[in-house]
């Protein structure tokens, strides 16, 4: 079946709160979505994310961002007042509003508590919820809480007992810590609820999301300190080393990640089972998977710890299908999109092959060449894949074209009129920025993909300042917002009409 959706992250929702939630607004854009005739809305990761907002470092592999939680759905709860939400919405700086939500949190958190003392049914479900959870929860609230102690998600600088986990220390220190403990276990009880409520929404509105599983976790996270052993962090003597990618065309020097890469024959004494319950809990919040970086499970760029140059890099075996294999066995069938972009070997190829996962075609990567890029449209071997005009890693197309090189333009503007089915283009030798959006937004619709993403930025014609993402950068990305009435009625009538002309 031809499908369709878009891509826009929790984050980039409108709110005067400094980062997109779970509020109205959420359930407002799912709204246009069915009205645009719409299949899914793609987020990327809702893990908690790190001080540069980056959702892909994240401090642990199971849990919700705490800052996508909702002060409107508290106020409902009662656990915050009009005047609390009101005074929190006026500050003008985004980090001023984001430090102020976090204090709502807090705030929030207490009323909560008091509340358990005369409201028995839900003392037990917040139980009921951490005893079910503890296998994550309690190495999350305890790691969260010792990372706001010592001011930094660093265990390799905490003290001695605790950052290696030592029986007393842990104990010691979760006693100490036992506000601090059971604020991180409710923020993720109410993740859980709210993030629910959405997801029964949007199936209501026949409408699907689609979320990515980062391939790496962060060092400052609480995955690496709780299994230290799944990591190739030098602690038993080894040698560290961190991930990142080769030269590429996102960067001409490559790039490192900061992430520690795995001890993959740890994993799989351990019959994957970390990766198998991190998989297992993004299928709760998601539909459809995104796994990025699939050609990292074939083979993985390794950069030595004591150099800063990704050059310096090397490719090192990871599981391939063995681990895919062993999540079917556990798991059943998955609905998994794999990310399947930079360079591939035959041996990525075969792997990816035979997990029959949907694959992705972006288009602002079909002009860099010829008629033999593999990108174009009519040089695709198969429908079953994802075709997007550009990711969050991409400029938006219309800052795309416009920077690009004039031969580039050209490209586009001729095979966008000669190669295409679209109506009505200009006849211009080089085509207008906007028009030349309109036209590749209409060229993946037309596709033979089975599916069609296409960024909201792309939809509202919006230049780089938009721009969610530049890969090798480390501050100033993830911070994107739409405006409130961006995503109106109108604009959905002109994504439905598209989205019809096209069979999907």
């Amino acid at each position: 079946m031809r499908t369709s959706g878009i891509l826009l992250p929790i984050f980039s929702l409108p709110s005067g709160y400094g980062i997109g939630d779970l509020s109205s607004e959420a359930y407002n854009f799912i709204d246009r979505l069915h009205e645009a005739g719409q299949r899914f809305w793609q987020v990327l990761p809702i893990g908690p994310i790190n001080k540069e907002f980056c959702p892909y470092q994240s401090s642990s592999g199971f849990a919700g961002e705490p800052l996508l939680l909702s002060p409107e759905i508290m106020k409902e709860k009662g656990l915050l007042s009009e005047e609390d939400v009101a005074e929190a919405a006026i500050c003008a700086a985004q980090e001023e509003k984001i430090k102020q939500k976090r204090q709502l949190l807090k705030k929030a958190f207490c009323a909560f508590r008091e509340s358990l003392a005369d409201d028995g049914k839900k003392r037990l479900r917040f139980q009921t919820f951490c005893r079910e959870e503890e296998e994550w929860l309690d190495d999350f609230a305890l790691f969260s809480a010792l990372a706001e102690r010592f001011d930094s998600g660093d265990w390799s600088c905490w003290e001695d007992g605790i950052k290696s986990r030592n029986a007393a220390a842990v104990e010691a220190w979760s006693s100490e810590l036992s506000d601090e403990i059971e604020y991180y276990r409710w923020t993720q009880y109410e993740f859980f609820d709210e993030w629910n409520r959405l997801k029964e929404y949007a199936h209501a509105k026949s409408i699907e999301l689609i979320g990515d599983i980062p391939y790496y976790a962060a060092f400052e996270s609480a995955d690496t300190w709780a299994f230290p052993e799944l990591f190739r962090l030098g602690m038993d003597g080894g040698e560290v080393f961190e991930a990142g990618a080769p030269p590429d065309a996102f960067t001409e020097k490559g790039q490192c990640w900061g992430n520690p890469v795995y001890n993959w024959d740890a994993h799989k004494a351990q019959d994957y089972d970390w990766w198998i319950r991190r998989i297992e809990q993004q299928f709760r919040f998601f539909d459809v998977v995104r796994i990025d970086h699939m050609r990292g499970f074939e083979s993985f760029y390794a950069i030595p710890g004591d150099t800063e140059d990704p050059r310096e890099g090397h490719w090192e075996k990871g599981p391939g299908m063995e681990l895919f294999r062993a999540v079917q066995e556990r798991l059943g069938d998955c609905r998994f999109i794999a990310e399947d972009l930079g360079y591939l070997t035959e041996e990525v190829k075969s792997m990816l092959a035979e997990a029959g996962y949907p694959g992705m075609k972006i288009l602002q990567f079909a002009f860099d060449t010829s008629e033999e890029n593999v990108y174009l449209p009519f040089n695709y071997d198969t429908d079953h894949s994802v075709i997007y005009t550009g990711t969050h890693d991409n400029d938006t197309t219309l800052g795309w074209y416009e920077k690009a090189e004039d031969w580039k333009q050209r490209f586009v503007s001729w095979y966008l009129r000669e190669k295409s089915e679209i109506p009505d283009l200009p006849a211009d030798e080089i085509m207008e920025p906007e028009d030349a959006v309109r036209g590749l937004v209409e060229l993946a619709h037309s596709s033979r993909c089975e599916t069609c993403i296409i960024p909201m930025q792309d939809y509202l014609m919006l230049g780089s300042e938009a721009r969610i993402n530049v890969p090798g950068t480390a501050k100033g990305n993830w911070r994107w917002q739409m405006e409130g009435d961006a995503f109106n009625q109108k604009l959905a009538a002109s994504i439905a009409e598209v989205t019809a002309r096209y069979g999907r």
